[in-house]
């Protein structure tokens, strides 16, 4: 039936097609194949893609034995994330107990291991192909490193960026963060050309995905304003270009911007339409804030939308006259969801569970997911199928 119909038109009408439907129709006839495999094609498809992304739940129950790491895909069109808008999501099984998701972009996963992300490893469900990354430097002294992934449209390629920060005595918030940049291209790692400030990176939040706003990663970081024992830090966002690989900083209100030892982290999803941020203060009772910079770059555009108080085991939320007991730690944010609500995790008596902030409605839904058995060890983010690494097979995996 192709031959019917011009090349330009039956581009067209496939590039509306979903990433699997698009893969049985690469057994309808060679030139179908040759099209649908082109490199061209494949990246085309990343920009016009218009399937709904789904939210990506990533759980762990400990009390299953052995230890079940789950991965669910839910449709994100009701408030309370029913169960039967899910479906699960593939991974290679060999890695299930071992990696955790960090990163997803353009329907591909980042996922890695403990605090140091030494081992990587970069993976498309979709197409059911994954590669191994090479290993990082492993510094001897202590360090914790976090994880940027991200495609580069200008070099059109995918990047990894490791970010390590000292944690020693003399170094903690004193010294620049080790940076290198992994290219899936090259294949190997590169000191990044561009030094990042003085700072460490916050690792409260550290499940949340990364902030992306105009294609530019952000972290929550602080440095060290005065000598080691004064506690005196200045925080601010850290914020990377994938396609320059240069960093840069935001500015932070200034009553954020020295709240001394509290955290200050970024929350990433929502679209990349706004910088959002998580502030837990480091006081008794503890405060919980959600910010956004409603216009990006400009400092006296950061508006606080919401608060609670974490008071003994209670969490209280003043504006909504609600409380949630049972609370042993701050909420952990996890995103931002596409209508703009926060998802936060909550540790009630060591149980997790999940809740959705709804800012603008003033609503706390308990969404009765997670619950006993289920830790922090999860993950959330948006993540839309793709073709990339369809017509890769070079140091490809395939599951």
């Amino acid at each position: 039936m192709s031959d019917y119909f011009p090349q330009e038109i039956l581009i067209l009408i496939l590039q509306r097609l979903p990433p699997k439907s698009l893969i049985k129709c690469t057994s309808v006839s060679k030139s179908w194949h040759s099209l649908i495999t082109h490199p061209s094609f494949i990246s085309s498809t990343i920009t016009t893609n218009i399937n709904p992304p789904s939210l990506l739940l990533q759980f762990c129950n400990e009390l299953s034995h052995p230890i079940n790491v789950s991965y669910s895909l839910r449709r994100d069109h009701h408030p309370s994330l029913p169960e039967s808008s899910s479906s699960p999501l593939l991974l290679p099984s060999a890695f299930h107990r071992e990696l955790s998701v960090i990163a997803i972009s353009n329907g591909v996963l980042c996922l890695t291991t403990g605090q140091l992300c030494l081992d990587l490893i970069i993976c498309n469900p979709c197409v059911r192909r994954y590669v191994t990354l090479p290993k990082p430097h492993d510094h001897a002294s202590l360090y914790l490193a976090s994880v940027g992934f991200a495609f580069d449209f200008k070099n059109n390629d995918f990047k990894v960026v490791r970010i390590c920060s000292m944690l020693d005595d003399a170094r903690f918030g004193l010294c620049v963060p080790e940076v290198e940049v992994c290219s899936l291209e090259t294949g190997f790692w590169r000191k990044c050309s561009s030094p990042a400030p003085v700072c460490n990176l916050s690792y409260v939040g550290s499940y949340a995905p990364h902030g992306f706003v105009n294609g530019v990663i952000h972290w929550g970081a602080k440095r060290r304003v005065a000598n080691y024992n004064d506690n005196c830090w200045y925080h601010f966002v850290l914020s990377f270009d994938f396609e320059d690989e240069v960093f840069g900083e935001v500015l932070l209100p200034r009553s954020l911007a020295s709240v001394s030892s509290d955290s200050v982290t970024v929350i990433g999803g929502g679209g990349g339409k706004s910088l959002t941020v998580y502030h837990v203060s480091d006081g008794s009772p503890c405060t919980c804030n959600i910010w956004v910079m409603k216009e990006y770059g400009v400092v006296e555009s950061w508006s606080k939308l919401f608060t609670f108080n974490l008071m003994g085991f209670s969490l209280e939320a003043p504006s909504l006259g609600i409380m949630v007991s049972g609370v042993t730690a701050p909420p952990a944010p996890l995103c931002v969801r596409n209508s703009g609500e926060v998802l936060l995790l909550m540790d009630e008596a060591g149980n997790g569970c999940l809740y959705s902030v709804d800012m603008e409605g003033k609503r706390f839904i308990d969404l009765q997911i997670g619950g006993k058995g289920y830790t922090w060890y999860l993950y959330s983010g948006y993540y839309t199928e793709s073709l990339v690494f369809l017509n890769k097979s070079s140091g490809m995996v395939s599951y």
